[in-house]
């Protein structure tokens, strides 16, 4: 859900696009590491498609939304145990530095997300 509108407030634009995702079950385990250029933010995703991921970076708060999908499931199943949730997900991390949007490199491999954020003091040309 996006919603564009200059007229509305921050927190009321964030708790509207938050409807969505307030159902969420889950959040992704996060590691963050400090790098030379900047930080390495890593995401435990799997079974989360790429496209249904969506990033993004507001000053320093980064956000990870999207879905897990059950696909695999056979019709007619009944469910003995289910440990995996499945469903919205959103995770806010607030960054230990500022960092800079462009460029952000991202790396999606073998269901973990890397997201490479170069810090403003290091982006000096």
């Amino acid at each position: 859900m996006s919603i564009k509108n200059g007229n509305l407030p921050h927190d009321l634009l964030r708790d509207l696009s938050l409807d969505l995702y307030s159902r969420a079950g889950w959040q992704p385990r996060t590691d963050i590491y400090r790098c030379d250029e900047g930080l390495l933010v890593k995401l435990e995703l799997a079974g989360v498609a790429e496209q249904d991921l969506r990033i993004s970076l507001h000053k320093e708060t980064l956000v990870v939304e999207g879905r897990r999908r059950d696909w695999c499931i056979p019709d007619a199943q009944e469910p003995l145990m289910m440990e995996i949730t499945y469903d919205w997900f959103r995770r806010t991390i607030h960054l230990a530095m500022p960092v800079d949007p462009e460029p952000m490199r991202t790396e999606y491999r073998d269901g973990m997300l890397l997201i490479y954020l170069r810090s403003k003091r290091d982006n000096r040309t």
